[in-house]
């Protein structure tokens, strides 16, 4: 999401995930006209708990990937003699980016793999759901009595790494199967092993041993402190002897070069060594223990250390690595700031010039003075770790999701009277919000739209109580997926909109989780996304059971393309769900007011933002003035229009007009649809709802995303006139009969073309609200005006009129608009 001016708040959705109960089930309901029994053909899809093998937080990193990757093992398709498949909704393991609060997404009693730096530790553990604390797994180059000294809790799982991790190379523009580089493992036979120690030891030591590691699940804490104090040896001597030279050297050439300096090195740092390997998993100023004290305890005599140093730098591509000088800078005070510092404590005098003075000289050479010196001061008082955050987790009005917040200053709150706000648009987007926000309580909420059929009528049947939920929304294919969206980030921001539907505590008996079975081009998939359940590839025959209402028509000897299955997604129906957010909000307070046309925004003395005018089409004489607290423009393709105040220089629209046709007859499909049917080659894609409808879309399906830069003219425009309706519905007919029909679709045309009937079909066509880069905008635009505009609307709704709702209640009652710069979702 992209913040509209400089300064101001926006919804940093893109890096958000959800946290989810850790006691919750999946409940997935379907509608009447889905609805499968076990027993049938296709079966219902497995209803275990949400990601039983834990979290991985930080799996963008190295090791994260890895980690994710180990445990998210490709789907390998199952074909029995009764085609049943049965394929997991959601991955083992969750990708928990930061920001959110670990621990709520998967059950409790299963690990939480924290892939962070050690400077991270604590953060990550106070973001942490309180009763799941127990079961971070730290995976980082960590001190346990330096990072885990702000709880003296033994109950966390610390790993001591012992391998290295890299990625493979991926083209600058990235692709939906490499949404990030794949991870490699660097390790051999001759390494060290990877210590872990905890009450998830043995499950970690599980997943590293099945990738050739090799793991020692540690005896005591103070074993695996020994080994924490050995590895920093290496991580604070090895970054700078490769660097002390005029070209950076290997590791290899270090120890063929340098064996006599890592010897006195090693000797000038031991004392220092055997202090921190003494240090127990607690609280207290390391300066107050004594120089002298018995209880010292030794890590091994100078050679012993130095032959763990040389089989740790040989077993990483046999040496030939060069540390980073960059992560050495940036981690300078956790490496050789803690040396340092022991060393000071360990010498008999505390002058400088009485202090060992070989890695001081080295950091002089590599570093520079200024970080020398920084290191000096750390050995003078601690690591410089202040251990506080300011973020605060929210937990969702609608659902059980949490979220980590910087709230504006404590006691900042004002005290006035009610607050006001007014929507511009009501489609699913406006209409979510208005659900949201009239359940805040101290709200009004005023919703304008252009539609009159706003609400459904007083007394009306189901047959005849549709509304119009937009322009947008009614044309939508309304498919709930994350499939084929990048950046990451971006598909990670729209899983986290599928979790909303699953777990809103109102929409979540909307949608239909069907699935998706996609055709496309032959490409390796398989392990490329760990983030994201992919069944495939998928010959014909397996498509085919998966999917019986489909008659293949592609050559069955066709090599070019091939099936991926996606249980994972499904559908809704726009009108229902958005006639049950306005039915709730209305029934919260808010007030809907239809055949509106906005004339212009009404400003203040100061030029803030407040209110709008506008006039209705039952007397578009008279100008009506409305204030409010804020504005929130929701209107879609629209929300650029001058009139609302922002326009295209702020918020540049792609014009991407789109087209759906609609076979209102069920009569000629023998084997309904039970999937969502995409395919990217022909252009076709399609679905069938649960009144019987087939919904066909034709031409590239635009997802969001880096998928919105496509090669078309900037400069489409949507004019289809009513006479043209037929023509294209037919069209996009047919080209779904020439790539895969429906059972007797044929037959359907060819009796509605003898008839001369076009009544069994209609299409609805829209500008689809997309920004110019393909993301979604959510945030302020300046005070008083807030602004909502997505594609993905469907998936995201839910998600945005949650935390779009808690974010506007938030700047509403800050003091100044100065305030509202320093809160919000900030991840």
């Amino acid at each position: 999401l992209k913040m509209m001016r400089p300064g101001h708040i926006r919804l940093l959705l893109l890096l958000l995930y959800a946290a989810i109960s850790s006691n919750a089930w999946l409940t997935t309901t379907h509608h009447s006209g889905l609805q499968r029994s076990r027993n049938s053909e296709i079966s219902a899809h497995i209803q275990d708990e949400r990601y039983p093998r834990g979290e991985v937080i930080g799996s963008s990193g190295k090791i994260g990937s890895f980690i994710l990757n180990s445990i998210n093992s490709p789907v390998v398709p199952i074909v029995e003699e009764s085609n049943n498949h049965q394929y997991p909704q959601c991955q083992p393991a969750a990708a928990t980016p930061r920001g959110v609060s670990p621990g709520c997404l998967s059950p409790g009693n299963t690990p939480l793999y924290a892939c962070i730096p050690s400077s991270a530790i604590q953060t990550v553990w106070e973001a942490t759901v309180p009763h799941r604390r127990k079961d971070l797994v730290f995976l980082c180059n960590c001190i346990p009595s330096r990072h885990l000294n702000f709880d003296s809790s033994s109950d966390f799982t610390i790993c001591i790494l012992h391998f290295g991790v890299s990625h493979a190379s991926v083209d600058d523009k990235g692709t939906a199967s490499s949404l990030q580089p794949l991870p490699i493992l660097n390790t051999s036979p001759q390494s060290p092993p990877t210590v872990v120690y905890g009450r998830h030891a043995t499950t970690l030591a599980e997943v590293l041993k099945r990738d050739g590691i090799s793991v020692e699940i540690a005896s005591s804490a103070q074993h695996l402190q020994i080994v924490a104090a050995k590895k920093l040896a290496w991580s604070s001597l090895f970054w700078l002897l490769c660097h002390d030279s005029n070209e950076p050297m290997t590791v290899k050439e270090v120890w063929e070069c340098k064996s006599k300096q890592i010897h006195e090195l090693v000797e000038e740092m031991l004392p220092a060594l055997n202090r921190l390997a003494s240090e127990p998993w607690t609280k207290y100023d390391d300066t107050e223990l004594p120089k002298t004290s018995t209880n010292i305890k030794s890590i091994g005599t100078v050679q012993e250390v130095v032959d763990y140093l040389y089989a740790y730098s040989m077993s990483m591509k046999d040496g030939k690595i060069t540390p980073s000088l960059r992560l050495g800078l940036n981690e300078i005070l956790e490496r050789n700031g803690v040396l340092l510092s022991l060393m000071a404590q360990s010498s008999d005098d505390t002058d400088r010039a009485n202090l060992p003075q070989l890695q001081h000289e080295m950091i002089r050479r590599v570093a520079g003075e200024e970080s020398l010196e920084r290191c000096l001061a750390t050995a003078k008082t601690d690591d410089g770790r202040d251990g506080t955050n300011d973020f605060e987790r929210v937990s969702c009005k609608a659902s059980n999701l949490q979220f980590l917040y910087y709230p504006t200053q404590k006691n900042s709150r004002l005290k006035t009277n009610q607050l006001s706000v007014i929507i511009v648009g009501a489609g699913i987007i406006g209409s979510s919000l208005a659900h949201h926000l009239s359940r805040r309580g101290d709200l009004k909420v005023t919703v304008l739209d252009k539609s009159t059929n706003l609400q459904p009528k007083t007394g009306a049947t189901d047959e005849d109580d549709d509304i119009f939920p937009g322009v947008a929304t009614s044309s939508s294919f309304a498919w709930l997926n994350a499939n084929d969206k990048f950046p990451l980030s971006y598909m990670q921001l729209n899983q986290l909109g599928m979790e909303m539907w699953h777990r809103h505590e109102m929409l979540k008996e909307y949608p239909v989780w069907s699935g998706a079975l996609i055709r496309k081009e032959k490409q390796d998939l398989r392990g490329k996304n760990s983030h994201y359940v992919c069944v495939g590839p998928l010959g014909r025959d397996d498509a085919m059971c998966l999917e019986p209402g489909i008659d293949f028509k592609n050559d069955p000897t066709d090599k070019s393309s091939e099936f991926y299955f996606y249980p994972e997604e499904g559908f809704i129906e726009p009108i229902e769900v958005v006639k049950g957010l306005r039915v709730s909000a209305k029934r919260n307070g808010a007030n809907f007011i239809g055949g509106v046309e906005i004339d212009s925004l009404i400003r203040n003395k100061d030029g803030k933002v407040a209110g709008v005018k506008y006039t209705t089409t039952s007397d578009n004489s008279n100008i009506i003035r409305a204030t409010a607290d804020l504005v929130i423009i929701a209107c879609g393709a629209n929300s650029a229009s001058p009139a609302l105040g922002i326009g295209s220089e702020k918020l540049p629209l792609a014009k991407q007009p789109g087209a759906l046709t609609y076979v209102s007859s069920d009569n000629y499909l023998k084997q309904p649809l039970k999937r969502i049917f995409v395919d990217t080659i022909n252009q076709t894609h399609m679905l069938r709802r649960s009144d019987g409808t087939l919904v066909i879309g034709g031409g590239k399906l635009i997802v969001g995303g880096s998928d919105s830069d496509d090669d078309s003219p900037e400069d489409k425009e949507l004019n289809i006139s009513e006479e043209a309706d037929s023509a294209i519905a037919k069209e996009m007919i047919a080209a779904a009969i020439k790539s895969v029909s429906p059972d007797d679709l044929e037959s359907f045309m060819e009796s509605c073309s003898e008839n001369d009937d076009d009544r069994s079909f209609r299409i609805t066509t829209a500008n689809r609200p997309i920004s110019a880069d393909g993301l979604p905008v959510v945030g302020i635009v300046e005070e008083g005006l807030y602004v909502a505009v997505s594609h993905s609307g469907i998936t995201l709704a839910p998600l945005i009129g949650e935390l779009a709702s808690f974010e506007i209640e938030e700047s509403l009652n800050a003091k100044s608009s100065e305030e509202i710069e320093r809160y919000g979702f900030q991840i």
